[in-house]
């Protein structure tokens, strides 16, 4: 198997006994202020969406940008877009669209550094995104047990975010957000996840040294 063989999120709560919950746990009010270019650059490339555009037009148009915008104020994290192969078994393999890992010094990949969090563009199919992002979630726990895991899955234009914690329960936000109507707030859960995850990863590894 791997990552796309599961359906939905119950796929991988039978097969690894994940607890889905549905909950509010992003804090209110979250906000990051963006630039002016860039909600200049978003506007036009959501203008320009196609009616039927490709998830690497979408990927690359309107959900790579802001999380590359927000990730830069976050030097102890390395974004991996398409280019990590991931493995924690030979049922939960393959390579996640979006992956963050955490580094201990700022541009290096220092061996062993733990990888924080992970996303999946699909063009409205949100099922199937949740199932490949939980997947992702759960492998990555498996390599680094105990570690809280961020997740979220967007179609461009609507983004929804879910964590797992230690004792392997997902919570799915219950609220989603849309990128034309919510850019800084979307924006603002990324800055304050990338920063949770960080503090998370520096937590995994000071209890994993004691």
């Amino acid at each position: 198997m791997a990552f796309s063989d599961f359906k939905s999120v119950y796929d991988i709560a039978d097969q690894y006994g994940t607890d889905i919950i549905n909950d509010l746990f992003i804090p209110k009010n979250l906000t990051y202020t963006l630039s002016e270019e860039f909600m200049k650059d978003l506007e036009y490339s959501l203008g320009m969406k196609k009616p039927s555009p490709s998830e690497i037009a979408v990927s690359e148009n309107l959900i790579s940008p802001i999380m590359r915008v927000v990730a830069r104020n976050h030097p102890h994290l390395i974004f991996w877009s398409r280019e990590y192969y991931l493995k924690a078994d030979e049922a939960l393999c393959g390579t996640p669209d979006y992956l963050f890992s955490y580094t201990k010094i700022p541009k290096s990949m220092s061996k062993g550094m733990p990888l924080v969090c992970v996303a999946e563009a699909k063009i409205d199919d949100f099922t199937y995104a949740w199932a490949q992002t939980l997947a992702e979630m759960v492998a990555i726990q498996k390599k680094y047990p105990e570690l809280v895991v961020y997740g979220w899955a967007s179609n461009g234009e609507l983004w929804q975010f879910g964590r797992l914690d230690a004792n392997n329960s997902l919570i799915q936000h219950s609220e989603s957000y849309s990128l034309a109507g919510n850019t800084e707030q979307i924006a603002g859960i990324l800055d304050w996840i990338f920063t949770e995850s960080v503090q998370n990863a520096e937590a995994f590894l000071a209890k994993k040294k004691a």
